[in-house]
């Protein structure tokens, strides 16, 4: 059950922030990766017909946020 909420909270943070699921998770390289391509995709495509191309890479990061296990050290 815990690794659950953890799981639902990854997923909730990385809607508000792009990467940030994975930062939380322990994962500094892919919420990096995610937040350096999603806002950049936003940025590029934000304003122009082409919003699905950075809606679904945010999708993908918000599930791979949600599917992600916890780093242990």
């Amino acid at each position: 059950m815990r690794s659950e909420s953890g799981s639902v909270l990854a997923a909730i943070l990385s809607v508000v922030i792009p990467g940030l699921g994975q930062l939380y998770k322990g994962y500094f390289l892919w919420a990096v990766f995610w937040f350096v391509t999603v806002t950049g995709l936003y940025a590029l495509f934000g304003w122009f017909v082409l919003i699905l191309i950075p809606l679904l890479m945010h999708i993908i990061c918000i599930v791979q946020a949600y599917v992600l296990p916890r780093k242990t050290e």
